[in-house]
């Protein structure tokens, strides 16, 4: 081990038979150092979950004050900033809760010399890892309240949000869940970290992923906190820098650093259902047309968007598909009942107004089960949407709009969720390791999540039982793997 020596201020005078001297003359005996065993080079513990264990043998004991401080290995060597230590025991003997953020920390056992005043520092690297940063975020209320369910490869926490923050959650029921990714306090922040933003339908916030602290909620996350607590969906856009909220038919953007932005002036009424592609893809439900962002400013389609100008239609579902396949599906209901399905080209270019952005129509009947389905979600790989009517699941594609039946779940349970969910998000040279098609369903307060292999041809099968079960019911999953996730699908 190593071992420094560190000669505090205000050293005591000794006052002694042996050593007795004038304050100018005074000196301090050199006493031999403490031998200590039963303390490791190293740890390595959860936060959160361990509680960290240490009784050290030390000779002579008695001649001891004992207390243990830990050190922040982040900060930059030579910055000028000098890391301090907290105090978290006055004893010889640790038994200490974790309660650190994650990261990389030294822990110092200190013993001063109840004689010469002399602190004997012995150091050993200290590893705060966490459970949270690899699993399954699923988003659940029971009507009243949200929380997250986390399940990760050997467990779980229920209630998660209450579990980390004196047993709150959100208050009204469950909407939305992003993950983004490089979040920081302020603009000049070295601190980086990932978070989930989830919303309700009365509240919102935002919290971390490696501690499960909540750092903003709805009432100090505006730079103009809106009249009205109303929020409508959370998206992350291509630019990793941002997040877009729509709250009370009104987009505003986050930029991470900052806080979220007072809406532009304008006349827009912006619809709940939204996508992301290379662009932010919105509906203005005044003009009935399409509008897109990138931070906040709208801009409308160009000459090559005119199908979706001033349309006699309300946008119903949207399935934005970013990076490589940039791609977009969205389903349109005329006033008749009927439906049109449009693919889009959702690159940047066609998105701001440069080549072919409508790439194909579909008029779906009003018979469709398409039509009145009570959940619906996309394919990101192909032009696949699949769409639930009670418990039975079916499959339609662009080209032939034939209603495919996949799977029909037990008796009784109610789809809540369709979610493609692919990890990492799709790029090239990358490595798919989570793809499934996750469906979630209710019934009688408990929520079953199945998680289903898709084909080639975009089928699905019938599994036995679900993956995951609870109480609550599931409006969205996020998947994570070391501190990082993807879009939601």
């Amino acid at each position: 081990m190593k071992k420094l020596y560190v000669l505090l201020m205000g050293l005591m005078v000794l006052i002694t038979s042996s050593c007795v001297k004038e304050s100018e003359n005074a000196y301090i005996p050199d006493l031999p150092a403490a031998t200590v065993s039963g303390y490791e080079k190293a740890y390595t513990v959860f936060t959160h979950q361990d509680q960290l264990d240490i009784t050290p043998a030390v000779s002579d004991e008695r001649s001891y004050n004992y207390y243990w401080t830990v050190f922040s290995n982040n900060y930059t060597v030579g910055s000028g900033i000098i890391p301090k230590g907290d105090t978290i025991s006055r004893s010889k003997d640790l038994h200490y809760e974790v309660l650190l953020n994650p990261g990389a920390y030294t822990l110092v056992l200190n013993l001063k010399n109840r004689i010469t005043g002399v602190t004997q520092m012995i150091t050993s690297a200290l590893s705060v890892s966490t459970l949270t940063m690899t699993g399954w975020y699923i988003l659940k209320d029971d009507g009243n309240k949200t929380d997250f369910d986390f399940i990760y490869p050997t467990g779980r926490i229920d209630n998660w949000m209450a579990n980390f923050n004196d047993g709150k959650g959100l208050t009204g029921k469950s909407i939305k869940a992003v993950f983004s990714g490089s979040f920081k306090n302020s603009l000049k922040s070295t601190d980086l970290y990932s978070v989930m933003i989830a919303i309700t339908d009365q509240d919102a916030a935002i919290f971390r992923l490696d501690n499960g602290k909540r750092v903003m909620g709805f009432d100090d996350m505006f730079f103009t906190r809106p009249d009205v607590k109303k929020p409508q969906n959370i998206l992350q856009p291509m630019a990793d820098n941002n997040v877009f909220l729509i709250n009370d038919n009104k987009l505003f953007t986050l930029t991470k650093g900052t806080l979220f932005a007072s809406p532009p002036l304008s006349t827009y009424k912006i619809s709940p259902v939204a996508a992301i592609a290379a662009r932010g893809i919105f509906f203005d439900d005044n003009s009935k047309s399409m509008v897109f962002s990138d931070n906040g400013t709208f801009a409308l389609p160009g000459a090559n968007g005119a199908l979706v100008k001033n349309m006699n239609a309300d946008m119903i579902w949207a399935g934005g598909y970013a990076g490589l396949r940039s791609a977009a599906l969205t389903l349109f209901r005329k006033p008749t009942g009927e439906g049109l399905l449009i693919r889009m080209n959702a690159s940047y270019g066609p998105l701001a107004g440069s080549g072919d952005m409508i790439l194909g129509t579909k008029v779906v009947p009003a018979t469709h089960g398409l039509m009145s389905a009570d959940a619906i979600g996309g394919n990101y790989d192909s032009d696949y949407i699949y769409y639930a009517k009670g418990n039975n699941i079916y499959m339609t594609d662009f080209t032939s709009i034939s209603e495919n039946l996949q799977v029909t779940l037990p008796q009784g349970e109610v789809v809540t969720c369709i979610q493609h969910i692919k990890y990492p998000q799709p790029a090239a040279g990358v490595t798919t390791t989570v793809d499934f098609l996750a469906i979630a369903s209710y019934q009688s307060g408990k929520y079953k999540v199945w998680l289903h292999k898709i084909s080639s041809i975009g089928t699905i099968q019938q599994l036995s039982k679900p993956d995951f079960e609870g109480q609550g019911k599931v409006s969205c999953l996020n998947y994570v793997e070391k501190g990082n996730g993807s879009r939601v699908f």
